[in-house]
């Protein structure tokens, strides 16, 4: 059952999850653990996360809910250890099919100080060998470099524009761009493949001005150099993934900016969100798409929505794997894709 906002009903009862909604039929990383939930220290204005927690009351940015990891540390061993091969979870775990942390609440927010959960969750998945995708905003995962496996671990940074004052408008809590991409560098020079996710990806103009030539003033927070930096800082892999925002997200933009984002959609709200046409984006994936083939990296879209998901695999790197994971991590033999038949 899935509530107004894309979640499976019950996606807080346990830690260990399948993403609900379409993204479980598209993505190829709906496998994740959200060491904390319900509340990030980052409180990023245009977090649609945030939005769906504000909308069930569930948001406390401040003392986040602290996951038990001995329930993640039974999951794990009832299906490796004990042999258990029903429901879906046991099937996951049992195949290897790495698993997603943080991609809720930052797993490197404020709260790791004091709780270390993201740590020990580490520790657990290390001795198990078990492969695992870190995404964050956060240069405190540099504490856990050397626990960190290259083997098993793949490292996901979130930039959304490269000038530090807008950032820290718009991620109050979040480490500064400038910061987010020297830790880039620092984990690729410890041989990790890291990828850059410039997530959410903010227009420059309204929705139209590209694709049906509609005049727009310029909105100045994302810019094209981001992408260049990117590749500069080390990142392996660059991947895309548009805004949407909720009427939340809209309201604490306006609050913080006075400004009215509103104004870049050429659309009504759709499924509680403001969306931007498939053919407006496809110019920006395939202008970024084109700068990272001339750098000579590798370029991705993040999960689009239902109505645009198949449009733009043909950028894709790896045209089974969104994340491009596989083949650049030892340790990402599969991915949820090889299983998602036996889950139809």
């Amino acid at each position: 059952m899935i509530d107004r906002c894309g979640i499976a009903i019950g996606e807080y009862k346990s830690p260990v999850k399948i993403a609900g909604a379409g993204e479980a039929q598209r993505c190829f990383y709906p496998f994740k653990i959200e060491p904390y939930g319900r509340g990030c220290s980052h409180n990023c204005l245009y977090c649609y996360a945030r939005s769906c927690n504000e909308f069930r009351g569930q948001w406390n940015p401040a003392y986040p809910h602290v996951t038990k990891l001995e329930t993640i540390r039974k999951v794990f061993k009832s299906a490796l250890y004990y042999g258990r091969t029903n429901g879906h979870i046991n099937k996951l775990i049992r195949s290897r099919v790495p698993v997603r942390i943080g991609s809720f609440t930052d797993c490197y927010g404020a709260a790791e100080a004091k709780w270390r959960n993201t740590r020990k969750l580490v520790q657990m998945l290390n001795s198990l060998r078990y492969p695992y995708l870190v995404m964050t905003k956060s240069a405190t995962i540099l504490e856990d470099a050397a626990l960190l496996d290259p083997e098993l671990c793949y490292v996901q940074f979130s930039v959304s524009t490269n000038n530090d004052v807008k950032a820290r408008v718009m991620e109050p809590g979040a480490s500064s761009t400038s910061l987010r991409l020297d830790t880039i560098r620092q984990l690729r020079e410890a041989g990790f493949w890291c990828a850059a996710r410039i997530n959410p990806m903010f227009p420059t103009h309204r929705d139209g001005h590209f694709s049906r030539g509609m005049e727009s003033k310029e909105y100045k927070y994302f810019h094209w150099d981001l992408v260049d930096q990117c590749v500069e800082a080390g990142a392996n892999t660059i991947i895309a993934g548009f805004l949407r925002l909720s009427p939340y997200n809209v309201t604490w933009i306006k609050e913080a900016t006075g400004e009215d984002l509103r104004w870049l959609f050429a659309g009504g709200y759709d499924n509680l969100a403001l969306h931007f046409s498939t053919e407006e984006k496809r110019y920006y994936y395939e202008r970024v798409k084109a700068r990272c083939d001339e750098l000579g990296v590798r370029f991705s879209v993040c999960y689009d929505g239902d109505d645009a998901y198949e449009e733009f695999k043909y950028l894709w790197a790896q045209p089974n794997d969104c994340c491009d994971g596989l083949g650049n991590i030892p340790a990402f033999r599969r991915n949820f894709g090889h299983l998602r038949p036996v889950f139809s």
